[in-house]
């Protein structure tokens, strides 16, 4: 693989890392700022509302700009979204730093995956794309436990600190390694709102939507579920979490990879399938660890797997507006984490914590259903000023 998409790994891996550690210090922060768990909450829905609604607004303002270069600049406002971070003397201007960091994000996100996918040929932009994925598991499964470590040991202001400088590294890399990479054809903003009156686009974002809602509705419940199930110790629910990160890892690479050798359409039906088997599954697994790590291993492994292989047929479907395709698509993996996240507490405050698994599964099997409709619905609407959309990428 091109070393240049190592680079756009790291800087997924990098921007990551700073939307998801957060959870592991957020406490050090309720209690230097002088607000409550709850309150300081408010930098996590923040950030993900932001990402979410910025993402397609922010890459439709920046059409004519030169990707590599509002790359740099995205990663440089990305440093000092970091250092504003690590001084901010109040909640209030973390509050806003959050804002920063998560609009900042929203564009590396996506220009990493668009410039992963053009610097690879056509064969390969299934497993570029799923190297990038592979940086966004990496930030949980390595990010996360790094950062939170670091915290403990000098401060939650040494986090941001220590991300701010692998950033700034990253931006000179990027510098350095990476080619100019020409702005897509300017569409006019109706036109690029035009291709959302096509029903095989808004399945496949359809499809992220439904598919992060069933993980979530599990996934954000996962501890009080392996303590109900199981009643494991806080160690070995880590552990699990462990294993369930390295498979996330992995998961990325094979959506990848599959999307490549089998085409997109197959790998975005047999992955989902094999998601929703796996979360149906964990009720019946959690009778004993020897089941439930296997299946653990297949769940994560196949909940990222389908993003990689819906992303490349979004690009090849509609490639003169395939930036604002992958904004959209991020933004609707974030809504789906929200509405997993809040259905999930429904569920669980009124039934038992095995019900999770069969309301998430469920969302997943609807998610199939989507993408079966975004793949075998025969009819395209085209632009007349361009030839932007395309029928049935594999």
């Amino acid at each position: 693989m091109d070393k240049r998409i190592f680079i756009l790994a790291l800087a997924a891996f990098t921007v990551g890392s700073v939307e998801l550690v957060i959870a592991g210090i957020l406490d050090m922060i309720a209690r230097d700022l002088r607000v409550s768990v709850g309150v300081a909450g408010q930098l996590v829905s923040v950030y993900s509302l932001v990402f979410a609604l910025g993402s397609p607004v922010l890459i439709a303002l920046t059409t004519k700009v030169e990707r590599r270069r509002l790359l740099v600049i995205a990663m440089l406002v990305f440093t000092a979204g970091n250092i504003m971070s690590m001084l901010s003397p109040n909640f209030t201007m973390l509050l806003l730093s959050r804002v920063i960091l998560a609009a900042s994000c929203s564009i590396v996100v996506v220009l990493s995956i668009t410039l992963a996918s053009g610097i690879v040929t056509p064969e390969a932009k299934g497993r570029a794309i799923g190297m990038i994925f592979m940086g966004i598991s990496g930030a949980l499964v390595l990010g996360v436990p790094l950062g939170t470590l670091i915290g403990e040991a000098w401060g939650w202001r040494a986090t941001f600190a220590f991300i701010g400088v692998l950033s700034f590294i990253v931006t000179i890399c990027i510098m350095k390694f990476l080619p100019q990479a020409a702005s897509p054809p300017k569409l006019p903003m109706r036109e690029q709102l035009r291709t959302l009156g096509n029903s095989k686009i808004v399945f496949a974002h359809l499809v992220s939507i439904l598919q992060m809602t069933g993980q979530f509705t599990i996934y954000a419940y996962i501890t009080p579920f392996l303590q109900t199930m199981l009643n494991l110790s806080p160690g070995q629910i880590s552990f699990v979490l462990l294993v369930y990160g390295l498979a996330g890892i992995a998961g990325g690479w094979i959506g990848g990879w599959a999307a490549d050798r089998f085409g997109a359409a197959r790998t975005m039906i047999v992955t989902l399938l094999l998601h929703a088997m796996a979360i149906l599954l964990l009720p019946w697994a959690a009778a004993s660890m020897l089941r439930l790590l296997p299946v653990v291993i297949v769940w994560c492994a196949f909940n990222m797997a389908p993003s990689p292989a819906i992303q490349s047929y979004l690009v090849r479907l509609a490639p003169k507006s395939a930036d604002i395709q992958l904004s959209l698509n991020t933004s609707s993996l974030h809504l789906g984490v929200a509405a997993g996240s809040a259905i999930g507490g429904v569920v669980i405050s009124r039934y038992e914590v095995t019900a999770n698994a069969w309301i998430g599964g469920l969302f997943v099997i609807l998610a199939i259903v989507s993408a079966i409709v975004t793949l075998y619905r025969g009819r395209v609407i085209h632009s007349k000023k361009d030839n932007s959309l395309q029928e049935n990428p594999s």
